[in-house]
This record gives structure tokens, C-alpha cells and sequence, in this order.
């Protein structure tokens, strides 16, 4: 992980300690370099800012577990499962308890087995076959129409639910604010959009 994108992260974590993505960024970031211990301090924040993150309590999950902490990771994949199972984010709740079964850890029952094909069925948003939202899980509420036009914008509404679009809106502008970014400029849009998609929990494309 290039440390110049974790300085980034520290920048934004510091200019506003109340922004959970922030801190939540920081600590994947930790993570997919191989600082374990490290990621668990921003991944903790982040959950505290936002009890309802469900993807950070896999991550803090993670990073106890490679930091030799396996009863506090399998404490935080139980607590996890449960608070995503309870907003219906399914995707983060299925792959934690993989995790507990794969430890041979007992997995809370789920509430909400069927939360998203009910949804989906009264014809709440629009659904379109194989669709799933990158960030929550859910399989309805794709967004009418991509975002903005080019392919940044595309893999958006191929992978985004109106929901977690709307979720972005008023951290994007926490972001530019944050770190004073310049969209008109190369640098400004790149760092807006490395945001945006660590956000919605897509994986940065190679060309943008």
C-alpha cells in the first residue's frame, strides 16, 4: 500500500476526527499493507463513529486476527454479523460468519435471511438480474441511470444502490472540503474518485 495514499487518509482522519470514512480508509489501508496492529486503532474509530458500518467490523475482525488476537476478532465478526444482519447488508454479514465457521466459531442466527428478496419483490427501487450493491449487499434500489457520464460512472451504477449514493453525497462534500481539492485540476478529481470508490466500496479501476 503506497504510504503517500495512507498520509492521505491520516490528513483527512486529523482535519475532521468525526468522519468515519476518514478513519475507516486509514485503517484498510494499514491492512492491505501488512500493518495489522496499526489498522486497529482507526478501524475501532470508525465503528465508534458509526455503529452501523458493517464492512469495518470485518476488517478490525482482520486485522485482531493477524495481530494474534483471535478471541477479541471473533468477538468483533459476532457483533458484526449481527449489525449487518439487522440492516440487511448481507454481503458483509455472509462473508463474517464464513469467517466464524471457518474458525469453528458459533454464527449468530440470521434475522434477515430473506430482508433483500422481500424488498425486492413489492418492487421497492429498481432491480435488474445479477445486481448487488458493492457497498451493502443489497440486490434492489440500483440507481435509474449512472451518476455521470465516462466509466467511473458506469461501474457506479453497475455496483451502487441509491441508498449508499446518497450516503456519499455529503461525505464527497466533507471530502473536498477536508482536503481542499480542486476538481478542475488532474490531482483534485483523482483523489475525489480514489474516495468516492474506497466510499462505495468498488475497486479502483486502472484507467479512470
Amino acid at each position: 500500500m503506497d504510504d503517500k495514499r495512507i498520509l492521505q487518509f491520516k490528513q483527512m482522519a486529523e482535519a475532521d476526527p468525526t468522519n468515519e470514512l476518514g478513519h475507516f480508509s486509514l485503517g484498510k489501508s494499514y491492512l492491505e499493507r501488512g500493518s495489522h496492529k496499526d489498522a486497529i486503532a482507526p478501524l475501532s474509530k470508525a465503528i465508534e463513529l458509526k455503529p452501523t458500518l458493517s464492512k469495518a467490523y470485518q476488517l478490525l475482525a482482520a486485522a485482531y486476527d493477524l495481530s494474534g488476537q483471535r478471541d477479541k476478532a471473533i468477538e468483533t465478526l459476532t457483533k458484526g454479523v449481527r449489525v449487518a444482519d439487522g440492516q440487511g447488508d448481507r454481503k458483509p454479514r455472509d462473508e463474517m460468519a464464513t469467517m466464524l465457521r471457518d474458525w469453528g466459531a458459533a454464527v449468530p442466527e440470521f434475522k434477515a435471511a430473506a430482508l433483500g428478496d422481500a424488498i425486492s419483490s413489492t418492487g421497492a427501487g429498481t432491480t435488474t438480474a445479477g445486481f448487488r450493491c458493492s457497498r451493502c449487499g443489497r440486490p434492489e434500489g440500483q440507481l435509474p441511470k449512472p451518476p455521470f457520464k465516462g466509466p467511473i460512472g458506469a461501474r457506479i451504477f453497475a455496483s451502487t444502490c441509491q441508498s449508499c449514493w446518497r450516503e456519499w453525497i455529503p461525505m464527497g462534500t466533507k471530502v473536498i472540503n477536508e482536503l481542499g481539492l480542486v476538481l478542475s485540476t488532474p490531482i483534485g478529481q483523482q483523489t475525489y474518485d480514489q474516495y468516492m470508490l474506497e466510499f462505495l466500496q468498488i475497486e479502483a479501476m486502472e484507467a479512470s
